[in-house]
């Protein structure tokens, strides 16, 4: 039997695993609170329409902002991947966000970027696991604030 040294794909932010997990049940309470579409043959998260909402939206970029939380993903938010003169990288600039909709775009973003491989060579540790921590409150905060996403988070259906 072949033997895989794993060291290098365990060369995550601590706490990515929670990341993982936390995203995937939110992003499952968000399309049985109705918030998904199809598109095509495809169901899809409708993550816009989410942070447009009543229950989210201005208030709860405001409180964020206001309380001074989460201040990577407000004002260091993370790159997008970049492929420049043929080679993968990231942009050399983020817009910080100005909405709920944007803040949750760099929760994703922070996500992405770990799950496709984005991380594995990136040497800045403190700001990686800031920004994973930060999108673990930004995504658990809106569970608290939204009650029937909190419902089927929480696994009561």
């Amino acid at each position: 039997m072949t033997v895989v040294d794993l060291s290098a794909a365990n060369n995550l932010p601590p706490r990515s695993d929670e990341l993982f997990r936390i995203y995937a049940r939110f992003e499952f309470a968000l399309k049985m609170a109705g918030y998904c579409a199809l598109n095509g043959k495809a169901v899809e998260t409708n993550w816009d329409a989410f942070a447009n909402s009543s229950d989210i939206g201005k208030l709860f970029f405001k409180h964020v902002r206001d309380a001074g939380m989460c201040p990577k993903l407000m004002n260091d938010p993370p790159k997008a991947e970049a492929i420049t003169n043929g080679q993968w990288g990231f942009a050399t600039t983020a817009t910080p966000p100005e909405s709920a909709q944007a803040l949750f775009g760099m929760v994703r973003r922070v996500r992405n970027n770990l799950f496709h491989g984005g991380k594995y060579f990136d040497d800045d540790k403190q700001r990686n696991q800031a920004l994973v921590d930060e999108s673990i409150a930004i995504l658990l905060l809106a569970v608290a604030w939204h009650k029937d996403v909190n419902f089927y988070f929480e696994g009561r259906a």
